[in-house]
């Protein structure tokens, strides 16, 4: 008969008795690893967090940059008031464009420079003569870089200069041109033929005549530029000033840059042509305008794909992995903000008057002739379509700044002065709608009337009519201002609210993981012991089987 008895697997026989012992391998690196694993099982959790709020901070800084590229042509068309607006202000953008009263073509004999905010208008230009630097000839010489055997001293433009006799023509005229810039005076070396050279002496300024004279010696008379009276040998060409008639009024300046006669525009001379009367007119740069336009239309469906793109849904209607602003409300009320200002008229204009509509997935297209044609017969429609309008009865009151608003009003602003100082602004009698800070009038924080700043001039009392009205460009400005501005606008803040929740992440993270290395050293120790008491129990145990094994033999 056979007992087995199955506890630390001990077999006994009738006929001998012998033991085996299963030892339990005891796998500290698991254990170990299993307890930190579960330890560190949060700061994965939260590792998934800051992967899901740099994805959306990514997405925010996109949606920030898309904003802030409309933003620049939304600058040029709203007309902003203030002075860095008015320069990026597309509609003060000039162009003068020429044309000539007889077969000779304009730009050869003249071009034009026309500063933003020029007056638009209608110029008549006669060139009588272009300004000319006067220009001295000398005598032949037989060589440029043989000594020239000249020696003495003389004076060009008040400076005084010595020359040696071991001093080739090419010398002295390095020697001359070493002082142009006291002078004004430069010298050059014009090749007659293979044995003739001759010294040419040239003002650096138009209608400015050129003084010389030797002063020891002749070396002058020798080149020839001066008879042996000291008088100028040879003028090629004298000095002279430019002579312009402009609208029937005959001018002279020194030189063929005349940017004095008329506010605004730079006349720049090249040739003259007494008779023929140059037309020129100041019109607005329908070009700049037309390039901010498709400007726009370019930015705004560029922000379109963005929006689409965080609408996208997966084939069950849940949120697409690309849709990181999926239901955001920054973006979809911006984007709602947006299309309700584009799709707005003004005194009954729409874009539709400019050739711009939506197609069915609300991206802008442009009909390019319908553009063209606007701009060129209905250019006040699309200024006042896009722009921020203020007209005053007064020369006395100016608009500085407009803010968010109103999108249009019309009230009467009665100015009371006292002592030469506004001491209270009114509309209907109300003095609760502006404050008043030194010579601005500013609109009061809740009323109607907030945003707009004025600047009052008068040394009087008086009533001033106003009417302000807000354009598409400029709705769309203000709502894209509070989202994207890049300092305290609604999407930096939730960048900064993001990037401050993974700092503290990422230092939770930091803490769990350092813990977890803590707990893990602690955990080897334990282990080590433990093994080590095991690993004592064994050495007993074998030699208890030693000696029952001995025993049994």
């Amino acid at each position: 008969m056979t007992t087995s008895v199955s506890s630390s697997t001990t077999t006994t026989a009738t006929s001998s008795v012998s033991y085996s012992q299963n030892r339990n391998e005891f796998d500290t690196d698991a254990l170990v690893e299993a307890a930190v694993s579960a330890k560190l099982a949060r700061a994965d959790t939260l590792e998934t967090k800051v992967t899901a709020n740099e994805t959306k901070i990514a997405a925010y800084e996109e949606m920030q940059t898309l904003l802030l590229a409309m933003q620049d042509s939304l600058q040029a068309l709203r007309a902003d008031p203030s002075s860095s607006g008015q320069e990026d202000d597309v509609f003060l953008n000039r162009t003068g464009y020429l044309t000539s009263g007889t077969s000779t073509s304009a730009d050869t004999l003249l071009s034009v420079t026309v500063e933003d905010g020029t007056e638009l208008g209608s110029h008549e230009i006669e060139i009588i003569q272009v300004a000319k630097a006067e220009r001295l000839g000398g005598s032949s010489q037989s060589s440029r870089s043989d000594a020239a055997d000249m020696a003495g001293s003389f004076t060009l433009g008040g400076t005084a200069f010595t020359v040696t006799a071991d001093m080739s023509l090419d010398d002295i005229v390095d020697t001359i041109n070493t002082e142009t810039t006291n002078t004004g005076i430069k010298a050059s070396v014009i090749k007659v033929s293979d044995t003739e050279y001759m010294m040419v002496l040239t003002a650096t300024e138009t209608n400015a005549e050129i003084t010389l004279a030797d002063t020891s010696g002749t070396v002058l008379q020798d080149l020839g530029l001066v008879d042996e009276n000291g008088d100028k040998a040879d003028i090629l060409q004298a000095a002279q000033p430019a002579q312009v008639k402009i609208d029937g009024v005959t001018i002279e300046r020194d030189t063929n840059e005349i940017d004095d006669a008329i506010d605004g525009i730079t006349l720049t001379l090249y040739k003259a042509e007494s008779g023929n009367t140059l037309t020129l007119e100041v019109d607005n740069s329908l070009s700049d305008i037309k390039t901010q336009v498709e400007s726009l239309v370019e930015t705004y469906n560029a922000l379109r794909d963005f929006v689409l793109l965080n609408q996208t849904t997966a084939s069950d209607g849940s949120a697409d992995e690309s849709a990181v602003l999926f239901g955001d409300s920054i973006l979809r009320t911006v984007s709602t903000q947006l299309q309700e200002a584009l799709t707005a008229a003004i005194d009954e204009a729409s874009l539709a008057s400019l050739g711009l509509s939506f197609d069915e997935q609300n991206y802008l297209e442009i009909d390019e002739d319908a553009l063209d044609d606007a701009l060129l017969n209905d250019l006040d429609t699309i200024q006042s379509l896009f722009s921020f309008q203020a007209a005053t009865s007064s020369g006395n009151l100016s608009l500085l700044r407009h803010g968010d608003g109103p999108e249009s009003a019309d009230f009467t602003l009665d100015i009371t002065v006292t002592d030469g100082a506004i001491s209270a602004v009114s509309v209907g009698g109300d003095t609760s709608l502006f404050t008043v800070s030194g010579s601005r009038i500013i609109g009061a924080e809740g009323s109607l009337y907030e945003g707009l700043t004025f600047v009052f001039t008068g040394s009087a009392s008086q009533s001033i009519d106003v009417s302000v009205s807000q354009g598409i460009a400029d709705r769309m400005w203000q709502a894209v201002e509070e989202v994207a501005d890049e300092y305290d606008g609604q999407l930096a803040e939730q960048i900064t609210t993001l990037e401050d929740s993974n700092t503290d992440l990422e230092d939770r993270i930091t803490t769990i993981e350092a813990n977890a290395e803590t707990y893990r050293s602690y955990l080897l120790d334990k282990y080590a012991r433990i093994e080590a008491k095991l690993a004592e129990a064994q050495s007993v145990l074998d030699l208890l089987e030693a000696l029952t094994n001995s025993e049994d033999n």
